[in-house]
């Protein structure tokens, strides 16, 4: 059975059922005044003048009972509701029998009387108030025809006015369905909203920061636990609202010496606290009513201490990255030094060279590595991979270049700082080398461009990375060697990210694929 559109809200209920007695009253007691002041001028219009004037007496009453009755026991509010329709029904029955036939403001006064019962009571119950209209306004109309005081000529009228009652039915049923759906939706609005409200709280409460919110009274909205013990603040003085004058004098003396502007940040110490620091953030919040300034607090020493290891942490990254990249040139240098002991002249001056070349490249890995680490600026160059490339073979992987296949199918440009984009290689390069497959020694470099972007392939023929390692790659320290150092692909990759470039790991089905992907230069 379907229930009334806001029985589930009895409150409500009871609001709209006043509403509706105080309308009867006004409509019966102005149908009176109106009989009396035009009865001279239209008497000859009522067939039953007795039955009209006491059916508005009868109906003026009634209402007045009924209202008390709602103001002075609102109880059984569904059935005085039913009541109160069913009396509406009946006095206007009888006024259209009185008038000899439906008029139109007796008419209207049914339609609203039918569409308000929709909204009061169940489906069946103002169905059934409808039903009743069209028998007052289609039967009595044939009743008072047998008894020759009624026109069969306004039969009609009532055939049309009882169809309109029906379209009102469906109309007003039509709106409750709305009405429903949308009262759904905002309870179930407020439920998320009062679940993420909830959530927010649990979250407040559950975090290492402060906050505390104030507004431009001096006085807090919003707080959470943290912000009372840096601050502070005993149990016993926390509330939901209060000055912070009152919990918080040091603070609220600050602020009133100091101006809290967006952003700023500052140290701030209070006896009231055990914390002997207290690093706050400052932060504006507009909102449509007022403003208010959030506190972001943190213990200072903690941060300190977080600053400190930061800095040892990044310390030893750097130190372990410069040995890792020095280990490539060193490497080549010891080579040449091997073979210069059975090397003729040509080739003593060949691997001169290449030792002091890897030399001047070992004290050019330590200025960059120190420069990153002040972040300073790389200095981009336009280099044509087709010459590159193998460039970059004979000079830095010479006792390797058999095992390294390179192919450039395009005239690809690119602008890339030259230093960094050789250590990228050579990483990339030894790591092919030394993961490949022994069948399959040789590597490939591939260098090509496609829509607009140049894309450098390292391929080799190993059995790969395995899918719990993959996510790993790029972390610093992250290695499958036992004597690697785990910093080549991390710094690999910030080197391509401080050149505007891109350096992931591309799973092949025969083998493990690094590319890098930066924007290309169009040649001109």
């Amino acid at each position: 059975m379907h229930t009334a559109l806001l029985s589930s809200n009895p409150s409500t209920l009871y609001r709209l059922g006043v509403w509706y007695g105080v309308y009867r009253l006004i409509i019966s007691f102005s149908l009176i005044i109106i009989f009396f002041l035009t009865f001279q001028q239209f008497k000859s219009d009522y067939q039953h003048l007795g039955v009209y004037l006491f059916t508005l007496l009868a109906y003026s009453f009634l209402g007045t009972l009924q209202l008390l009755a709602l103001k002075l026991f609102p109880i059984a509010l569904p059935r005085q509701l039913l009541l109160i329709s069913l009396i509406d029904v009946g006095c206007f029955s009888s006024l259209t029998f009185a008038m000899g036939g439906p008029t139109l403001h007796i008419g209207l006064l049914f339609v609203i009387t039918i569409f308000v019962t929709n909204l009061l009571l169940s489906r069946s119950q103002a169905f059934s108030i409808t039903l009743l209209s069209v028998i007052a306004v289609l039967y009595l109309q044939l009743f008072g025809s047998w008894f020759m005081t009624s026109d069969l000529s306004k039969i009609g009228n009532s055939t049309l006015l009882a169809f309109l009652f029906f379209v009102v039915y469906l109309t007003g049923q039509f709106a409750v369905q709305r009405f429903r759906l949308l009262e759904n939706i905002s309870i179930s609005q407020s439920l998320e909203l009062l679940q993420l409200q909830n959530i927010n709280r649990y979250i407040l409460e559950q975090i290492d920061m402060g906050y505390l919110a104030i507004d431009e009274k001096m006085q807090v909205v919003l707080s959470n636990p943290a912000a009372y013990t840096l601050l502070g603040i005993p149990a016993l003085m926390v509330f939901r609202s209060a000055p912070l004058q009152e919990i918080q004098p040091d603070l609220y003396q600050y602020l009133q010496l100091n101006s809290a502007k967006q952003g700023e940040r500052f140290i701030f110490e209070t006896m009231q606290s055990r914390y002997s620091s207290i690093h706050i953030r400052v932060q504006k919040l507009e909102l449509p009513q007022q403003t208010l300034t959030l506190f972001v607090m943190q213990d200072a020493q903690k941060i300190n201490q977080q600053v400190q290891q930061l800095k040892l942490a990044a310390l030893g990254q750097l130190s372990a990255s410069i040995a890792h990249e020095i280990r490539n040139p060193l490497a080549s240098i010891v080579q040449a030094n091997n073979l210069l002991i059975d090397a003729d002249s040509e080739q003593h001056s060949m691997l001169i060279n290449m030792i002091q070349k890897q030399a001047q490249r070992i004290d050019h890995i330590i200025q960059s590595t120190l420069n990153m680490a002040h972040n300073q600026a790389t200095l981009p160059i336009d280099i044509q991979l087709k010459q590159f490339l193998p460039q970059l073979v004979l000079e830095d992987l010479y006792e390797v270049h058999h095992k390294i296949m390179i192919e450039v199918r395009d005239a690809v440009l690119i602008s890339f700082d030259e230093a960094q984009l050789r250590q990228v290689l050579i990483n990339l390069i030894r790591n092919a080398l030394r993961h490949t497959a022994p069948e399959k020694p040789q590597i490939y470099v591939y260098a090509y461009q496609q829509d607009g972007y140049a894309f450098i392939d390292v391929v080799d023929f190993g059995e790969g990375i395995t899918a719990d390692k993959v996510h790993n790659l790029f972390h610093p320290f992250f290695t499958t060697q036992i004597d690697g150092t785990g910093l080549g692909l991390y710094l690999s990759r910030s080197f391509c990210e401080a050149n505007q470039a891109k350096l992931s790991y591309v799973k092949l089905q025969d083998g493990t694929c690094f590319r890098i992907e930066c924007p290309a230069i169009q040649i001109q």
